[in-house]
């Protein structure tokens, strides 16, 4: 899996998922600072080198780096999964957790974007 925060860290953890991207780039974007060059280039290849299954962004925060990562997961054939960190309208708590972890299930099995909840 490559994401651009922890913001679903926890759930993929307890899927057992293999997070690659650096922990350095995630707390990059997590605290709005510039990413090192040597972490954008691991990144970068996780998508150009197709080394992950599914991608995970943090849809409620987005810049230009979270975009180019977007962008670089639709242009490679890599299934994107928008996660939240706080709730969705219209959501109750258990509700969203299901959602996200059935995006992320259909992304796995079905290579299907969920973009939006």
């Amino acid at each position: 899996m490559a994401v651009t925060e922890p913001v679903a860290d926890f759930m993929l953890q307890a899927a057992d998922a293999d997070i690659k991207t650096p922990w350095n780039l995630q707390a990059a974007i997590m605290n709005d600072t510039d990413p090192s060059a040597q972490d954008t280039a691991t990144q970068d290849a996780l998508f150009t080198g197709k080394q992950v299954k599914v991608f995970l962004y943090n849809q409620q925060v987005t810049d230009d780096t979270t975009d180019k990562y977007l962008q670089l997961a639709k242009d490679n054939g890599i299934p994107v999964v928008g996660v939240y960190e706080t709730m969705p309208a219209n959501y109750h708590y258990q509700d969203w957790m299901l959602a996200e972890v059935k995006a992320l299930e259909t992304a796995v099995t079905q290579g299907t974007s969920t973009e939006h909840l």
